[in-house]
């Protein structure tokens, strides 16, 4: 074999073997490429605010699937009240926790407001930042939804 079908047989196989680590990269990320991913973002302590959040969720993740759905619900700024344990939204937070729908406390707000996790309902998840959060969903392709 020459030099030249050398050199040539060895591009083609790079070639093919950066196709093939794109292939399977874009594979990884794809994972859950088929789902709807939809980030609600709410800021308001109003339960009416929070049922209807909870009911376009929920009413969306039954139309189309709880198969085919990832949503998370974020509440950052006076909305984290409806999150603690006892408030007016506490058993339909409850419900959409069942439901695998992820509800997210903004942990600045919980600091600024001196919140602890334990006042929250069961399930709430925390982050460090509710607007760090939506802004990395978005980032990541999801839908952005403020009822």
């Amino acid at each position: 074999m020459s030099s030249f079908s050398k050199t040539l047989l060895l591009g083609t196989l790079l070639v093919f073997s950066g196709i093939a680590q794109q292939t399977l990269a874009q594979g990884t990320a794809d994972k859950d490429k088929g789902k709807y991913q939809l980030v609600f973002h709410v800021s308001e302590n109003n339960p009416q605010h929070w049922q209807l959040a909870l009911n376009n969720a929920m009413a969306f993740q039954r139309n189309v699937g709880k198969d085919r759905t990832q949503i998370e619900i974020v509440a950052i700024g006076p909305g984290l009240d409806m999150l603690k344990r006892e408030s007016k939204a506490e058993a339909r937070v409850s419900q959409a926790i069942d439901l695998n729908i992820d509800v997210v406390a903004c942990g600045e707000t919980m600091t600024a407001t001196k919140v602890s996790a334990a006042e929250l309902i069961g399930g709430v998840r925390v982050v460090p930042g509710g607007i760090i959060e939506i802004a990395d969903r978005q980032r990541a392709g999801w839908v952005y939804i403020r009822p």
